[in-house]
């Protein structure tokens, strides 16, 4: 027996980490990225076969705790103890804030409660990924675990849920990997610890927040060149917070030069990927090429 899910990486436009705090953010999915977990048969212990580790499932290294927790979950719910592989094929950048933990997580409670035969239902597929996601992460919102399932735009807030939305802004967007790790876990205990210290960082976590539904507000107008002001804002807010680097700060000031209507770091910050707003897929691909010395790879994106 067989069953299988492919699931797709995610960015976040706005939002991040204002997102655990009760704000609202906006991530749209990245279909070329994307991960399929497969779980079949197998002689021996559940097995994990991946690019970086191959061998039993439950000795795989604490970067798989949160997959780990997946299958405890799913095999306790079941009363089952099957003999299986669980395969993992396709690559999304690990910490970059592409979503691949999230992927994976995803992927794993579909095709596992599949192959148990639960019948989990959406809510409870979304509260085991997140879960995996908090472990790996900690304080995880779920706005990652809600991209990873959806084909369009989301507009999400902790309490009021996910929203899905279908239009277009007119313009592109440039995903650059810079190559650096990031440590999103690092990220929300650093950002959590300024809160508490200082007043001045809660004003500014609130303006953080209150660009989510300003950009959602311009985009709805497509109003790119407003969308790019609020991104440049947004990045002197997560630079505020420490979230910036060097390497992300000088990107951001080649896409500036180069004609970007806006330019920012997307996900948790330290590293990992920034986002450049461009008019057309021409810009973005100028700016890529200017930055080719800082990035290590780059998507383009019509949006």
């Amino acid at each position: 027996m067989q069953t299988s899910c492919t699931a797709h990486g995610k960015v976040i436009l706005i939002g991040e980490h204002s997102v655990v705090y009760g704000y609202d953010a906006l991530a749209m999915p990245i279909q070329a990225l994307h991960i399929k977990t497969t779980v079949s048969d197998y002689a021996g212990p559940v097995w994990m076969d991946t690019k970086l580790y191959q061998g039993p499932f439950f000795d795989a290294p604490a970067d798989y705790n949160g997959l780990k927790y997946v299958v405890k979950e799913l095999l306790t719910r079941s009363g089952k103890n099957p003999q299986i592989k669980l395969t993992y094929t396709g690559e999304i950048p690990m910490e970059r804030g592409l979503g691949s933990s999230a992927t994976v997580a995803y992927g794993t409670t579909v095709a596992l409660s599949q192959y148990l035969g639960l019948k989990l239902s959406a809510s409870e597929v979304m509260d085991i990924t997140n879960q995996a996601e908090t472990i790996n992460h900690g304080k995880a919102s779920g706005l990652d675990a809600a991209t990873v399932n959806s084909d369009y735009l989301v507009f999400f807030n902790k309490q009021k849920g996910v929203k899905k939305l279908s239009s277009k802004l007119g313009a592109s967007l440039l995903i650059m990997d810079t190559g650096d790790l990031g440590n999103t876990r690092e990220a929300v205990t650093m950002v959590a610890k300024l809160l508490n210290e200082s007043p001045d960082a809660q004003v500014r976590m609130r303006k953080l927040g209150q660009l989510a539904d300003e950009v959602k507000a311009a985009w709805l107008e497509q109003d790119p060149e407003t969308v790019g002001k609020f991104f440049n804002e947004a990045q002197e807010l997560l630079a505020s917070f420490n979230l910036s680097t060097s390497k992300i700060d000088r990107i951001c000031q080649i896409a500036d030069k180069g004609g970007a209507l806006g330019c920012k770091l997307s996900g948790g910050g330290l590293g990992g990927i920034v986002i450049a707003l461009c008019k057309d897929a021409a810009s973005c691909e100028e700016i890529a090429q200017a930055c080719q010395a800082e990035i290590s790879n780059y998507w383009i994106e019509e949006i």
